[in-house]
This record gives structure tokens, C-alpha cells and sequence, in this order.
């Protein structure tokens, strides 16, 4: 016989696994026979279905290996979208085979279902709930709701459950679903993930509450702890970065004295989303995207480094906006400092001037906000007390580590207390709470911005161009710096809206107390700052400096930053052409000022779409100061040994060898440039037919001579192809491997304004997919990395 060709041999298998995916599906979703209900005397056999009546759901028998394996079992799926998802199985650990014959459910008399095979032989039983009234008027039935709930009820009685599938999840919440345990009956609903893709029986993680002091809900692989949400604090749960109000559903939290559960509810019918346990440990918020005919992500948990439970162990705090994550908490050190230099953070922390409380040494406690509250296993709540009641209880109680309050809504209620160390804190970005360590009282003194010098010295005050706003004037502006008035945060600390006596509108960044970044922001951009003045600079319009309260009071800005408009799909539609040019040239005119027209010349270092805000009328304007550097005279350049930036815009010789320059900002304003023509992130950028980044896909197309390709089809209508071309061709020469290659800013801004004729572009610079053009593609935000002994913190975009 003849030798196959590789081509015969690879289409031969695209057939088989084509028919090997028919062949899986059709053991999952083809039926003939479609029952409405199970009664004592009419049971579902394998080959027939139990549908919903709206038809979302179908209950049947199901094969998930497609043919591999004989395994047969009991679930719900999908019907009303076509991939036939499966959302529970009934008999996950214990499968039907091909020796123990075709199965079949029955309901018995006392309303139980049993699973049987041609034998009779029971391989998986409900049993009567006694969370439901057990008393039958009638003969019990069994019907799939349009929830996907499987339920037992009396056939008389429709609010008489006997039994319910959504007592006993398995890797799926669905809405309506309850997570959480039933106190009175003991039943504990949890995920638990499937062992593999094909295999639903119990793998090793599961996702559920634990109620050992205050509840929290925790990931668990066998035993171990690997995740935790963080305590209910009356809006969310404090460690749950992407839990927010939203567009595609509510939730809720209820305790009691019955229950303790998490919930939720889709706000559109035609929607579907759901929550899975997946079988590599990774809780996903999952929605039915109709237009790809999939499931798209919606949330990870675990999202990043700083939700991996206890990475920086006792009082440790993560912080993805620095690198490496983890730090001490303030008035805290390493216990063990040489490890700690390594990233061996297992030691964790410990107090710098120990606690002596049981020999009668006074204590008191520091406040600490922003935070996702420690793990709750060793804690003691009161949820009527309030929060000077609750500081009077820990105090008189040496074993008394930290208190919070319970609820952070209307002012604060509640009392949480901790007695043992403080594990699992991070910065989070939105729901953060505030919470009071205790400390020896020589460490109650306010937390300074460094151990030398504080700028409420006088004589520093002095030296600040900016008015300066008490603390009472912010707080009333901002409703006492409400959930509901806060913007975003950053690496400096949160943002919040304000609307001052005047009527002014004003955003507020209030520096956090345990940023180590941002205790030099403020410092830097209140030097840095105050003395420019630019119609595409956000403008400051004064600070506060008030006991160790630091906030910078900025002009506010409506449209907030441009990221928000040409990543997102349904945003980008809001911008034309016209716009998009007036932002390219809006910032190329403000950068120009910081490198050539102001009083000190200026190099940002942190040039990024997130730092360009738009005003009313989408102007751009150029913030966040906290990373630049200001020079004088003929100063053009420097270098460092801590290099600072965002991955995607960083310069090769910033990255590389700490050197940075005005063309460092030029190169960033190429990448800002690529980005606004393509509506496309420069890093994680992906294309079917290439792994270059953004730039190197630009880079390519001018070479063919198909730029046209790049510009984002939202604009192509209304693009000007002359100015588009034009910009693309500037972004390039912006982005050259080689500074002394890129023009400098007043060249750029001539080059834009004008018909000149341009230079023709080298390589780019970090186009290739290299180490530092394409660390950060995964969920990760912050990346540490090293060259030459330079420190690199790698700031993802905030």
C-alpha cells in the first residue's frame, strides 16, 4: 500500500473529530419523545426528554465523551440555545454503563425519584427535603421549571415542594439558585467542579460558604483555601473586584436565622448567564453571546495574583499596581526581611513596635482604608452594635486584633471583630473598607508620607502654588466620600465626585493610606502639576494637606478617560473621525507643552489611553502626574534604577536600560496614536494570522501598503483616509526602535497639522511579540521583571 500524505492524513482526522463532535452532540440533544411531567405511573426511559414549558430547559439522558466512553447520566441542559450546555447532573458519581443496561426515572408513591437500569438496581435517589412541607394532598409529580429546576411537588399544590434539584448544585449557579446553607435543615448548597471536560463527577475544587465565624464564601481545592470574596459589607463582598451593579443582573446577600446564602436574578429574560465552577479551579461569570453562538466571559475568580488566598501571608497587603505585590501593612516589617527580598513572603509581617498589652502597656488603633478585609474564620460579630462600641469591646480584650463595621452602608453599622492574625488583605479598587488594627501607642501618631518629612510642615505648605481646601469643605462636597461618589481608583489612592458650596463640580483623588506608590504621586504631582497650565491638561484646581489626610482637587471631566471610548465596542460608536483626530492632535499639543512651553520641561513617563480624560466637547486632556519628571535648563534626559510605566507603552531603552527621554513620551504617544485609528490595545493585541503585537501588525500593513486595514470600521465611514493614512504613518515614525530616529513633539504636531512630505519609518520598537511587548496578555495586572539590576514596576492601566 501506498504512503498517506501528511494533507490526506490531517484531513482524515478534521473528519473524524467533525464527526466525533456530531456524534456528541447528538447523544446529548437528540430525542423523539418530549414528556411534560413524571408521575408514579409515567417514568422518562433513555431516549426520551423532559422540556420546560418555555423550552430553555431539557432533562434526559446524556453521553459528554462522545462515544469513548459508555457512560451514561441524568442531567439539564440547554435546549433553547444550541450547544446543549449541561447545567446538572444527577447521578455524577455514579454512571450508567453499557453492562448495567438503559436507564429509566421513576417517581415513587412517597415522591422520591430513583434512577434505575434494566435491573432495577437504584444508582441515584432524590429524598423528601424537610425544608418543604412533606404532606401530600394529591399524588406527587415531577417537572423541569423554567428556571432549571428540577422539583417534586404535590400535583394539587404548586408551592409544595417535596424535593428540588436546586438544593444540590454541581459545577453551575443558576439564577435563582441560591449558594449558601440552609440552617435549620443543614442542607449546604455548593459548586463543585466537574474532574474533567467529559467526566461530571466531583473533581477537587469547590466553591461555597464557610460559616466558621462571620460568613464569607471560599474556593477551596481538597481542603486548602484558595480564594475568598471577602465579607458582605452591605453593597458587595470586600475582596470582589468585578461584583458591581450591572446591565445583565442583581444580587444579593441574605443571613438570618434560617439561612445564609448569595443570589441572583437576570434583569433581561432573554439573556442567559451563569455561574461555573470550572475544573481548573476558576469560578466564571458566563453569558450567551448570540451574535458568535458562545459563551463569553463576563468575570474570572481568581482574577489575578492578589485573589490567590494569603499571598503575603500575616499582615501582608497585595497590591497588583506594584511590583512585587506584596508589602507590609504600615507601621509592619518583614519578619523575616532576607526572604522577603527574594519574594519568599511566607513569613509574612509582624508589628514594628510589638503589642504588650497583658502588662498593662496602653494600645489604641490605627485606621486603615481600601482594603478587602482579613479572613474571617476567628472572628466574633454583633450586628447591632456600632463602630465606638465595637472599638470599647476590642480594646478591653488583649487577644483583640482589628475591628470594622459589618455594613458600610448609611454611615456604618455593625460590629466585626479578629482574633487571630490578619491574613488575605489586598487593595481593592472598588468596595474597599475601612478597618482599625491595633498598635502599641507610641504607633498612633498620624501615618506620615515618609519617615523624614511630612508636608504639613510649614515652611513645605509654602512652597505649594495651589490653594489649599480644608478637609470639612472636600467631605461635604463629595457626601463624605460616598460609595456612590466614587469614580475609580488608582495606584495613588480613590477618586471621587464632588459638587462644591459654588456649584463647582470637582474629582477629588484622595491619597490612600497604605499605598507605597502613592504617597510619591502626590508628592511628585503636587510639585509637578501646579505650575502648568494647558488647555490639554486636566487642570488642578488645589489640595488638601490636613493631618495625614493628602487629596488633590482636579476640574471634572464628564466623558472620564479615552480607553473608556475606543476599546469598547459600543462606546467607539459615540466617536467619528473628526473626534479622533482632535484627541490625536489635542495630545500631541499637550505633550509638546510639557517638553517645550512650559516653565520646567517635563517627560510624563506614564503616557497612556487611561491617563488621556475627555471633556464635554471630547477634548483630550493629559493626567496623572504621579510618575513624571521635571527638568531644567537644557536637561533633556536621565536614567534610573527603578523604571515605572505601563507595559505596551513603555519605550525599548526605558524598558531595557532605565534610560528615559523626551522620545520615551514620544513613543508612548505613537502607541496612543495606533491605538485611536485601530479602536485595538497595543498589549494582549491578537490576529488570526500573526502573533505580532499591534504594532508590528501596523508595521506590516505599511509595508504592504494596506493601511487602510487598520483603521477601526467604526470611523471608516466618516474617515478622512488623507489624515488617518497621515496618522498612521506619524504613529509609526513615533514608535522607531531608535530615540534618536523619532521626531520630538513640535515636530509631531507641525507633522500633523500640515501636507509636508514624512520621512519613511524604521522598525518599530518591541513589535515582535518579545518578553516585554507581550507580558501582561493573561488577567495578571502587574508584572516584575528585570535587565541590567533595574528594578521595573509594571503598572497595568487603571
Amino acid at each position: 500500500m501506498g504512503s498517506i500524505s501528511k494533507s490526506s492524513k490531517n484531513f482524515g482526522f478534521t473528519i473524524i473529530l467533525y464527526l466525533h463532535s456530531i456524534f456528541s452532540m447528538l447523544t446529548i440533544t437528540s430525542y423523539a419523545v418530549e414528556l411534560n411531567t413524571i408521575t408514579t405511573t409515567r417514568s422518562l426511559t433513555d431516549g426520551q426528554t423532559m422540556v420546560s414549558s418555555d423550552r430553555t430547559f431539557e432533562l434526559g439522558f446524556f453521553n459528554r465523551s462522545g462515544g469513548i466512553s459508555r457512560n451514561r447520566y441524568l442531567g439539564i441542559w440547554y435546549k433553547k440555545i444550541s450547544d446543549g450546555t449541561v447545567v446538572w447532573v444527577a447521578n455524577r458519581d455514579t454512571p450508567l454503563t453499557d453492562t448495567s443496561g438503559g436507564g429509566v426515572l421513576k417517581l415513587t408513591d412517597g415522591g422520591i425519584l430513583v434512577l434505575v437500569n434494566s435491573t432495577n438496581t437504584i444508582f441515584w435517589s432524590s429524598s423528601k427535603s424537610s425544608s418543604y412541607n412533606n404532606t401530600l394532598n394529591s399524588a406527587p409529580v415531577a417537572q423541569l421549571l423554567d428556571s432549571g429546576n428540577l422539583v417534586v411537588k404535590d400535583a394539587a399544590n404548586d408551592e409544595n415542594f417535596l424535593w428540588q434539584s436546586f438544593d444540590y448544585p454541581g459545577d453551575t449557579l443558576l439564577p435563582g439558585m441560591k449558594l449558601g446553607k440552609n440552617l435549620v435543615t443543614g442542607i449546604d448548597r455548593r459548586l463543585w467542579s466537574w474532574k474533567s471536560s467529559d467526566d461530571p463527577s466531583k473533581g477537587e475544587y469547590s466553591y461555597g460558604f464557610d460559616l466558621r465565624g462571620f460568613p464569607q464564601i471560599v474556593l477551596l481545592k481538597g481542603s486548602v483555601e484558595q480564594y475568598r470574596n471577602g465579607p458582605w459589607n452591605g453593597i458587595s463582598f470586600s475582596g470582589t473586584v468585578g461584583l458591581k451593579p450591572n446591565s445583565i443582573y442583581t444580587y444579593r446577600f441574605v443571613f438570618n436565622q434560617q439561612e445564609v446564602f448569595y443570589d441572583f436574578e437576570l434583569i433581561n429574560s432573554s439573556v442567559f448567564s451563569r455561574r461555573v465552577m470550572n475544573q481548573n479551579g476558576i469560578v466564571q461569570r458566563l453569558t450567551w453571546n448570540y451574535k458568535i453562538q458562545d459563551w463569553t466571559v463576563y468575570l474570572n475568580t481568581p482574577s489575578d495574583n492578589c485573589d490567590f488566598y494569603g499571598l503575603c501571608h500575616a499582615y501582608g497587603i497585595c497590591s497588583v499596581a506594584n511590583s512585587p505585590e506584596c508589602g507590609c501593612l504600615d507601621k509592619f516589617m518583614p519578619r523575616y526581611p532576607k526572604d522577603w527580598d527574594t519574594a519568599d513572603w511566607s513569613g509574612g509581617c509582624v508589628r514594628r513596635t510589638p503589642l504588650d498589652c497583658h502588662n498593662g502597656s496602653s494600645n489604641g488603633f490605627l485606621k486603615y482604608s481600601g482594603v478587602k478585609l482579613p479572613d474571617t474564620r476567628y472572628s466574633w460579630f454583633n450586628r447591632s452594635m456600632n463602630l465606638k462600641e465595637c472599638e470599647t469591646v476590642c480594646l478591653k480584650n488583649c487577644s483583640c486584633m482589628a475591628y470594622a463595621n459589618i455594613d458600610v452602608t448609611a454611615g456604618g453599622s455593625g460590629c466585626l471583630l479578629w482574633f487571630q492574625d490578619l491574613i488575605d488583605i489586598r487593595d481593592v479598587t472598588e468596595f474597599g473598607q475601612d478597618i482599625y488594627i491595633r498598635m502599641a501607642s507610641s504607633e498612633l501618631g498620624p501615618i506620615r508620607l515618609n519617615h523624614d518629612r511630612d508636608y504639613a510642615n510649614e515652611n513645605e505648605r509654602r512652597d505649594i502654588e495651589l490653594p489649599l481646601l480644608d478637609f470639612e469643605r472636600i467631605a461635604n462636597a463629595t457626601n463624605n466620600f460616598s460609595f456612590y461618589n466614587k469614580l475609580g481608583e488608582g495606584g495613588f489612592g480613590p477618586v471621587y465626585k464632588g459638587v462644591l458650596e459654588e456649584g463647582q463640580e470637582i474629582a477629588v483623588k484622595r491619597l490612600s493610606k497604605n499605598s507605597r506608590q502613592g504617597i510619591d504621586e502626590f508628592k511628585n504631582e503636587v510639585l509637578c502639576i501646579s505650575k502648568l497650565q494647558h488647555r490639554n491638561l486636566v487642570k488642578i484646581l488645589g489640595c488638601c494637606i490636613q493631618d495625614d489626610e493628602r487629596m488633590l482637587i482636579y476640574e471634572y471631566l464628564p466623558n472620564k478617560s479615552m480607553d473608556c471610548f475606543i476599546f469598547d465596542k459600543k462606546q467607539s460608536m459615540l466617536l467619528d473621525w473628526p473626534k479622533c483626530y482632535n484627541i490625536i492632535n489635542g495630545i500631541a499639543r499637550g505633550l509638546n507643552y510639557l517638553h517645550q512651553d512650559s516653565r520646567l520641561r517635563i517627560i510624563h513617563r506614564d503616557l497612556k489611553a487611561n491617563n488621556i480624560l475627555l471633556d464635554n466637547d471630547m477634548n483630550p486632556k493629559i493626567s496623572d502626574f504621579g510618575m513624571a519628571r521635571c527638568f531644567g535648563g537644557d536637561e533633556m534626559e536621565a536614567n534610573t534604577n527603578r523604571v515605572v510605566g505601563t507595559l505596551g507603552y513603555m519605550s525599548p531603552e526605558y524598558v531595557m536600560n532605565g534610560f528615559f527621554s523626551v522620545k520615551s513620551d514620544v513613543y508612548s504617544f505613537g502607541v496612543l496614536v495606533l491605538e485611536i485609528v485601530s479602536g485595538s490595545k497595543n498589549r494582549g493585541f491578537s490576529h488570526p494570522n500573526h502573533s505580532l503585537n499591534l504594532l508590528g501588525h501596523a508595521w506590516t500593513l505599511h509595508k504592504e501598503g494596506k493601511p487602510l486595514e487598520l483603521i477601526d470600521a467604526s470611523v471608516v465611514h466618516s474617515c478622512n483616509l488623507t489624515e488617518a493614512f497621515r496618522s498612521i504613518h506619524i504613529g509609526l515614525l513615533c514608535v522607531q526602535q531608535c530615540p534618536e530616529d523619532r521626531p520630538n513633539m513640535s515636530s509631531v504636531v507641525m507633522m500633523l497639522g500640515s501636507e509636508i512630505a514624512l520621512p519613511q519609518p524604521k522598525e518599530p520598537g518591541f513589535y515582535t511579540g518579545r518578553k516585554f511587548a507581550e507580558v501582561g496578555s493573561s488577567s495578571s495586572q502587574s508584572e516584575s521583571c528585570s535587565s541590567n539590576q533595574l528594578t521595573v514596576t509594571i503598572l497595568a492601566p487603571r
